[in-house]
């Protein structure tokens, strides 16, 4: 059981982010040395040079000799060791390669949901520009893709200004369309993707259709790939009211479906079911060394 509505405002801004929202934001992620996944942790300094490429190549970071084999670099060929051994051996160096950050976001209906401070699609918002904004400031390249009701593919953007476009881009959510037959699976996406070596990956979602496979697909990319995952959930997702009746209404639905809380053969079974799924889900993470942080709207994550 999940929840899918999505609530009808009359007036303010519920879909996306001021511009005194953007300007903490912005301070926030100029001021922030970290990688994505410690500065949700620690502020401990480290800058975009410390970091180090998953990918051997040319750089001038020495890291071994090797046995020199046809089609190697003759530039690299260690003659002093020839000179002892008579054996030919090439340097290997660390690749220089410019650090990335790949943001898969969902704008899919179920984001489109909250009971209490703000839809579950603002409080997202906030982790994904910050994500980009940071790095920006730590001169990494970015590109991700927009999970709506038509996927968004974007291509690799360096310079601040085509940044800030796909920042205003992500603050412009589409309305969800009342057609959902072609809206995106999560674990389509993931087995789409292409990332550049040493890539962080950001995945911020409500994770509503996550399941095994999404856990195979995880660990295929943490592999290779620094991994992070940002859960948005609204309270009552975790935790039905404590009394009550809760009506629930899709955009697609005609009549609210009534959840009677005051029932505790509904309520308990419920939150237990969904903190099991999630807490199961969080322990294979961490042994795949992927990042699961959970937050629900009411979090001031700024």
């Amino acid at each position: 059981m999940f929840f899918k509505p999505s609530l009808t405002h009359k007036s303010g801004n519920f879909t996306s982010l001021s511009k005194s929202e953007m300007n903490r934001i912005q301070k926030k992620a100029k001021n922030s040395h970290t990688s994505f996944t410690e500065s949700l942790r620690s502020s401990c300094e480290n800058m975009a040079g410390d970091l180090q490429s998953r990918k051997r190549g040319t750089g001038i970071d020495f890291e071994e000799n090797k046995p020199y084999q046809p089609g190697s670099d003759s530039r690299n060929i260690n003659w002093r060791t020839f000179a002892r051994t008579q054996q030919l051996y090439v340097n290997i160096y660390n690749e220089d390669k410019r650090p990335s950050t790949y943001l898969v976001f969902d704008q899919r209906s179920t984001m489109y949901f909250g009971t209490r401070k703000q839809l579950k699609i603002k409080q997202a918002l906030k982790f994904a520009i910050y994500a980009l904004l940071r790095a920006m400031h730590q001169q990494q390249t970015v590109s991700g893709v927009q999970m709506a009701e038509k996927t968004i593919w974007h291509s690799i953007y360096s310079s601040s200004n085509s940044i800030h476009s796909f920042i205003d881009t992500l603050n412009t959510p589409p309305k969800p369309e009342s057609n959902t037959d072609n809206t995106p699976a999560l674990n389509d996406i993931l087995s789409k993707l292409k990332l550049t070596d040493g890539a962080e990956l950001i995945i911020i979602s409500d994770l509503h259709d996550m399941n095994d496979k999404t856990t195979s697909s995880l660990y295929n990319l943490s592999r290779r790939y620094k991994i992070t995952i940002i859960q948005i959930q609204d309270p009552v997702e975790i935790n039905l009211p404590a009394k009550g009746f809760f009506n629930i209404q899709n955009h697609t639905d005609v009549t609210p479906i009534e959840i009677n809380c005051n029932n505790k053969n509904i309520a308990d079974p419920y939150s237990k079911k969904m903190n099991e799924h999630f807490d199961n889900f969080k322990n294979k993470c961490a042994s795949m060394g992927v990042n699961f942080q959970q937050y629900t709207t009411t979090d001031d994550v700024l």
